[in-house]
């Protein structure tokens, strides 16, 4: 995967991480919500800036809102099978952690069947 070049040719940072950690926060990137400028593509860019930053085999912890895809405009995402797989380009899949669980939760069709906007898992992604 191309780094994301043209905006951080004078960042220092490229490839400097073990490990970051997203919770609740890409989901609402190019949206407006927080005075950022609309882009349908925003949660994506981000996912190629924090691919830049870890180093090959580090990790991302990263929590999203999930269910069926949806778009709460200004809100925020709900991802599905259609954007998730498109936020996980560049990483490998380890485990997904859902509220208490005291281990990995097992991905299912189920939770990708209607908007849940409370099921929030944490996705464990390594940098390829």
């Amino acid at each position: 995967t191309k780094c994301w070049e043209r905006n951080t040719r004078n960042f220092s940072y490229q490839e400097q991480f073990d490990f970051i950690v997203s919770y609740s926060s890409i989901e609402h990137s190019g949206l407006g919500r927080f005075g950022d400028p609309l882009d349908p593509k925003g949660d994506l860019r981000e996912m190629q800036k924090i691919q830049c930053l870890l180093k090959r085999g580090g990790l991302l912890f990263l929590g999203l809102p999930c269910g069926a895809d949806a778009l709460v405009f200004n809100a925020h995402r709900l991802y599905g099978r259609l954007r998730l797989p498109m936020m996980f380009q560049g990483f490998k899949f380890l485990n997904m952690f859902v509220g208490n669980a005291a281990g990995p939760v097992q991905v299912t069709d189920e939770m990708f069947n209607e908007p849940k906007e409370e099921m929030q898992p944490t996705f464990v992604l390594q940098r390829e």
